[in-house]
């Protein structure tokens, strides 16, 4: 495994896709494709892109799990009975990034091993029904997340936790929700609707908005309808 040093030196002299210099920290779509070369991280939602959710560490195996015990709990949520967190964390370089039900996005410090800090909180103002959400992506510099009511596709800057864009993808529909975590393509996030059972038209979105750290134009979306 390569040193924290020698990471931090490849990071640096990586380049995005769309053209830009990419920063130490920006989640290049290079480091998606090879995301199992990072198994200290944890990249993306399904951790590559096969979906196979498999890690290759070995600290934890079959002889000493019976051992682990809690290092430290971060609450995360409110006060509802009904809160729980579905999602799957994001994990790089020993930061955390949780998302609630609700579509509250936490970014967690658990660099120490023994406690967890809360960096920031992106709360999109999600009515608070029961619901789901199953997580969130990186790309670039950015955490891209979805909420609903109205369905949105939302951008967050990962360093300072602020908005960076936002797209309703609802297209008049009321009871359009979006609850699966989204998936960063090369210059492309995708995301798909959920709430056919309520007569939903799903459709997957593509935000056409640029990953980056200075964009601020909402991303506009082409919505291409499934069934």
């Amino acid at each position: 495994m390569a040193s924290h040093r020698s990471i931090q030196a490849l990071l640096a002299s990586s380049v995005l896709a769309f053209g830009s210099v990419a920063f130490a920290a920006d989640v290049t779509p290079e480091r998606l494709v090879n995301a199992a070369k990072e198994p200290q991280n944890w990249l993306m939602n399904h951790g590559t892109y096969d979906s196979q959710r498999f890690s290759s560490l070995d600290k934890i195996n079959k002889v000493n799990i019976k051992g682990l015990k809690l290092a430290y709990a971060v609450p995360v949520g409110g006060t509802s009975a009904a809160e729980n967190l579905q999602a799957t964390p994001l994990a790089e370089d020993g930061y955390l990034y949780i998302v609630d039900q609700w579509g509250v996005v936490s970014k967690i410090d658990g660099r120490s091993g023994d406690m967890g800090r809360i960096v920031w909180r992106m709360d999109p103002g999600q009515e608070r029904v029961p619901l789901s959400n199953r997580g969130a992506a990186f790309w670039g510099n950015l955490v891209v997340s979805v909420a609903s009511y109205p369905a949105r596709v939302i951008a967050t800057d990962k360093d300072t936790g602020k908005i960076v864009w936002e797209t309703n993808v609802a297209d008049g529909q009321a009871d359009l929700q979006l609850t699966a975590a989204p998936l960063a393509v090369k210059d492309k996030i995708i995301v798909g609707a959920a709430g056919g059972d309520r007569g939903v038209r799903d459709f997957i979105a593509n935000p056409a908005a640029k990953p980056g750290r200075t964009r601020t134009t909402p991303g506009r979306p082409a919505a291409a309808p499934c069934g």
